[in-house]
């Protein structure tokens, strides 16, 4: 795990300072070294997390011997010792064990065709010098992070937008502030900065260093396996699923530095630890967090857990104020409203978890594959509403029961929407024309038929991503690599070709992944309504100090929000919150949520710095 920065602009010759700065912004991705490539027309920036060969000669911008082939890469390549026996029988030789330079020689020898063989999570910049060639690829499911941003002939990629913005001003896209505002996430190419794309997952990107020209393509598109293939049957379907769960387990326990857990006390991430503890008779060193007596409160699930796998198990207490102090450095580096209402938390047992090891394997993705969530359960409900608010207008449909659902989003994609469990007319009453346009969700969407495959699109093409992509930054906050072996694409292309009538029947969640639970976890932890991360937030609003000292930003004459509302109906908002009204008002917490990403874009940036300050700060 580190952090890339590459800039391509013809005949170009890049500031030293500016390098150093850039670099400078991205420490905490790779804390243990650091280093650049500049010439004319190009430079790579790189800073290092030691997991796979953590010598110095596996240090990157890495080279091959004639160094015509350059390299940053930013994951890991799971399936790095089959690629490495491949290419040795090839009479390719190498220098180090790390997996970077398996990329690094692969690459080489196949050019583009090598992404095919590629298991694993990735974003990198490889270069060939003499022809004046680069390409820059993303892994398909879009675990690793990489933005692009372009101006004139130059144009630069970056595993952070933060450096990118020593290129130009952050300017919040407003497409983007609609898409938060309802779903805490810009979906799609929407970065959340005007000018800065996010690269899909599964892209690359072929530039011409001489002229400046990029080309870009698709090279992967997982919903391409979403197949539901109706031959396939139960009969041994369930020893398939099992064993390819374990193996992709086994794949992401590749590390030279060991490996923590992160343990929620779900289904998920429990399954994850008792497979790791059954591969590894180590006793492993596990974490969770501790939600000192709030009524969902995961940690007696989580004690289950330790006791029966032996695991070191750590719990963090957590509560309102602690989760206040974390928000700014969490939005801050999530470079937007937190994706999700823990992300703080994740960041602070990262940071505990970093004094025991460098990874942490988490339970990710498996919500998005297996049909994990509620919405699976009720699709057929879900279904009903949407053909009966094509049928019926919302004019005519009562502001009552049972028809809320049909009258919130009538007209839209009910798919599309399904992770939207609040109401959001009265976030689009209080910021007229922020109602999102149809967007990558319900491009998604519209390409499948069937209501659980248009859910499965959506959640695997934009959901996933949110959760992916705050597991990377709140863990990379604390110079940690975060894990996801249920999002892999070995298992992905198994997965999506499962009739929905054995993965998401309608009533249960997840049953092929409960059933392996089963074999590995009490009872009473696998059949229990799924609770999640599931905070007090409306309690901690209402504290002063807790989060409650952020609802002033709403009210004062620097609110950032104001600029897209009526500033009177902001403070009419927070009176009425303060005074425990709730009822048709907008999320509160998204207000705030959005509110300090805005600010933040305001925080003065650290000053380009010579490498030698770079380096000290890294040790």
């Amino acid at each position: 795990m580190c952090g890339i920065i590459a800039l391509f602009e013809p005949e170009q010759s890049f500031d030293a300072a500016l390098l150093d700065a850039m670099e400078q912004d991205i420490v905490h991705r790779g804390p243990d070294s650091g280093a650049q490539l500049s010439e004319p027309g190009l430079a790579l920036v790189f800073r290092r997390l030691a997991i796979m060969d953590p010598r110095h000669d596996a240090d990157q911008p890495m080279y091959d011997d004639s160094r015509r082939y350059a390299l940053v890469f930013n994951g890991e390549i799971y399936n790095q010792s089959a690629l490495r026996a491949v290419l040795e029988a090839a009479g390719d030789r190498f220098r180090t064990t790390s997996d970077s330079e398996v990329l690094l020689l692969g690459l080489r020898r196949h050019g583009v065709a090598f992404l095919d063989r590629l298991e694993g999570m990735y974003a990198f910049v490889f270069v060939d010098r003499r022809e004046r060639k680069a390409l820059v690829a993303r892994d398909p499911l879009g675990i690793k992070p990489l933005y692009m941003m372009q101006k004139g002939r130059l144009l630069a990629f970056a595993s952070e937008m933060t450096p990118l913005y020593r290129l130009r001003g952050p300017e919040p896209d407003l497409r983007a502030v609609s898409e938060l505002l309802t779903f805490d996430w810009a979906a799609g190419r929407l970065s959340n900065i005007a000018g800065i794309d996010r690269l899909p997952g599964g892209t690359v990107v072929e530039v011409d260093l001489t002229t400046g020209r990029a080309s870009e393509r698709r090279f992967c598109d997982p919903l391409e396996t979403l197949t539901c293939d109706s031959r396939m049957a139960a009969d041994d379907l369930q020893h398939e699923v099992e064993s390819a769960v374990t193996e992709s387990v086994s794949d992401h326990l590749m590390s030279d530095v060991g490996y923590t857990l992160q343990l929620s006390g779900g289904v998920d991430s429990s399954v994850i630890a008792a497979l790791v503890a059954k591969a590894d008779r180590r006793k492993i060193k596990s974490f969770g967090l501790d939600l000192v007596g709030e009524e969902h409160n995961e940690a007696p699930f989580r004690r289950m857990v330790a006791g029966q796998y032996g695991l070191d198990h750590h719990e963090i207490p957590v509560d309102g104020e602690i989760y206040a102090d974390a928000l700014p450095r969490a939005v801050r580096h999530m470079e937007g409203p937190v994706a999700h209402s823990g992300c703080p938390l994740l960041m602070l047992l990262c940071d505990q978890s970093r004094a025991v090891s460098k990874v942490i394997l988490t339970g990710e993705g498996a919500d998005e594959f297996f049909g994990g969530y509620s919405r699976y359960g009720d699709w057929k409900k879900l279904a009903r509403q949407e053909a009966l608010s094509n049928w019926l207008p919302r004019v005519l449909t009562p502001p009552l029961w049972p028809f809320m659902g049909i009258r919130r989003f009538s007209g839209r994609d009910f798919a599309a929407y399904a992770s939207v469990y609040h109401d959001p007319n009265p976030m689009w009453a209080l910021f007229p024309g922020f109602s999102p346009p149809p967007g990558a969700r319900e491009t998604a969407s519209a390409r499948f038929g069937d209501f659980r495959s248009r859910m499965f699109a959506v959640d695997q093409m934009a959901y996933l991503e949110s959760l992916l992509v705050r597991q990377d930054k709140m863990s990379m906050a604390a110079s940690v690599e975060a894990r996801v072996p249920f999002t892999h694409m070995p298992l992905a292309r198994l997965l999506n070709r499962i009739p929905h009538r054995l993965r998401a029947p309608g009533g249960r969640t997840k049953p092929l992944l409960k059933t392996l639970a089963d074999k590995l976890l009490p009872h009473e932890l696998v059949h229990r309504r799924k609770i999640g991360l599931v905070l007090p937030i409306d309690r901690w609003l209402s504290d002063a100090g807790a989060l409650g000292r952020y609802l002033d930003w709403l009210t004062q004459p620097d609110c950032r929000l104001a600029a897209y509302a009526d500033p009177k109906a902001l403070r009419r908002i927070v009176e009425r919150y303060r005074a425990g009204e709730r009822r048709g008002l907008p999320s509160v917490w998204r207000l705030v949520n959005v509110e300090t990403w805005l600010r933040s874009l305001h925080t003065p940036r650290m000053p380009a710095s010579p490498r030698s300050a770079i380096n000290a700060e890294a040790s």
